[in-house]
């Protein structure tokens, strides 16, 4: 009876989350409707994309013109339409955190990101929701029918190189934790956004317990800045291709002893099955990604 009472208990608490999830889903696709709904036919065009448009998952990080509409070209009504769907994905910390990155580059950076809008959820079509520019890249996919072996990509960075201080010294603990120099592929640069290389990196299993109990760290700390519903959406991915046990981890370039912003030339690349994450700070400025394909 009590191995039947667990196996209830956790069916109950399947079910919830899958409801909980589709549940988000909606509202996610009723908030990007209502956003497309504010726009004319000229903006609409800008903004509206095919979901299989090659420009989806062109991952850039320098800055210029993206897929979608600038939010310069929209008026409050719209802009204010574009901040509530956004906030539906960042977290209050994630929604700082790209405003920063954005003031970056000046006070009134913000008119230059583009949305845009791959897939229209107003047909019931699957979608991908996006804001982007220099060094931010924030993509949400909307999947109604099944689940999707995707996600992302999402893009982050920093130059100068004074934000993202926090990630900056959860990777630093690793390399300290771990006590182990092959770790790190010396004079090796690695690039944000791009798989680690066939034969890179050290599994989960052969990083002492310190180390696997910081890599788990950063992980939860790379989802702060989602709002739980996202973060609950990328640790089902997690799991799906095989938890953290499944992880490989590399270091690169130069050891890491400081941050990108006291002189620090390293990289940090972490593929589980289909799921990357990394850091990048060898160029002197800062780039993440995260993403799942």
């Amino acid at each position: 009876m009590k191995t039947l009472s667990i196996l209830l208990t956790l069916i109950t608490l399947s079910m919830l989350t899958l409801n909980a999830e589709s549940t988000f889903e909606t509202q996610f696709a009723q908030q990007v409707s209502a956003f497309l709904n504010t726009l004319d036919d000229e903006q609409s065009e800008e903004c509206l994309h095919k979901l299989d448009d090659p420009l989806r998952w062109k991952m850039q990080y320098t800055g210029g013109k993206r897929a979608g509409i600038a939010i310069g070209k929209l008026n409050r009504e719209q802009r204010k339409a574009f901040e509530k769907t956004i906030r539906l994905v960042l977290s209050a910390e994630g929604w700082d955190m790209a405003k920063q990155v954005i003031q970056q580059d000046g006070n009134m950076a913000i008119k230059n990101y583009y949305v845009a809008c791959f897939g229209d959820p107003r047909h019931g079509e699957d979608f991908a929701f996006r804001l982007a520019e220099h060094h931010l890249t924030i993509i949400h996919l909307s999947v109604r029918d099944g689940k999707a072996d995707e996600f992302g990509p999402i893009l982050l960075g920093a130059n100068p190189p004074t934000l993202w201080k926090k990630d900056e010294k959860a990777l630093l603990k690793l390399w300290k934790d771990a006590q182990d120099p092959s770790l790190l592929i010396q004079g090796k640069k690695a690039i944000a956004s791009e798989a680690m290389p066939k034969g890179d990196g050290t599994p989960y299993a052969e990083l002492n317990s310190a180390a696997q109990q910081q890599l788990q760290t950063i992980w939860n700390l790379r989802l702060r800045i989602f709002t739980p519903q996202i973060q609950s959406i990328l640790n089902q991915h997690l799991q799906y291709n095989g938890g953290i046990k499944a992880a490989n981890i590399a270091f690169y370039n130069k050891t890491p002893l400081k941050r990108c912003e006291d002189g620090g030339k390293w990289d940090f690349n972490c593929q589980i099955g289909k799921l990357h994450f990394d850091y990048e700070g060898s160029r002197g400025h800062i780039h993440f990604s995260l993403w799942l394909r």
